[in-house]
């Protein structure tokens, strides 16, 4: 059977299939272990992406196969304070690149990808970053991607201080 792919700017409407997207993506990479794990993710997306997106906080390109979503992205928007680099410090954050395995090798995560920069530039960010797996590296290493330095986190708890 012939795939009739468009790539299209997500809508409210496509809310559901990208968080059944994104769960495959947080399965496939061993971050959600039970169905309690993945009811409270599908329950928070949920709440996360009609605030953002109606906010424009939160872009997401889909590529639909029909009125399928097979391939998703998510943008997330922030202005941070400026620094020589980023005098406007306007940034976005790559996130939820997948593909549904039967509809890889198709170039939808590169057509999402160039949809995502447009994206950026149309709003003038100034840098985009993401954390890639080590499939999506040479995608993202293709159009300009560069690993810069690393990153250290410290995840605070709710009702926990820091001593």
């Amino acid at each position: 059977m012939a795939h009739t792919y468009k790539i299209e700017k997500a809508v409210l409407s496509d809310v559901k299939g990208i968080i059944s997207l994104r769960v495959e993506l947080l399965k496939e990479v061993n971050e959600i272990k039970t169905q309690e794990e993945e009811k409270t993710v599908m329950e928070a997306t949920e709440r996360y992406l009609k605030e953002a997106m109606e906010k424009g906080e939160f872009v997401s390109f889909v590529a639909k196969d029909g009125e399928e979503i097979v391939s998703v992205s998510g943008l997330s928007f922030f202005t941070r304070p400026p620094y020589l680099e980023n005098l406007k410090g306007k940034e976005a954050y790559l996130l939820n690149m997948y593909t549904l395995p039967s509809h890889r090798k198709q170039g939808l995560a590169r057509r999402i990808l160039q949809e995502c920069m447009k994206e950026c530039q149309k709003r003038e960010v100034k840098r985009v970053w993401l954390h890639a797996s080590q499939a999506g590296e040479p995608l993202y290493k293709s159009i300009g991607f560069q690993f810069k330095g690393s990153e250290m986190e410290l995840v605070l708890h709710e009702n926990e201080g820091i001593s």
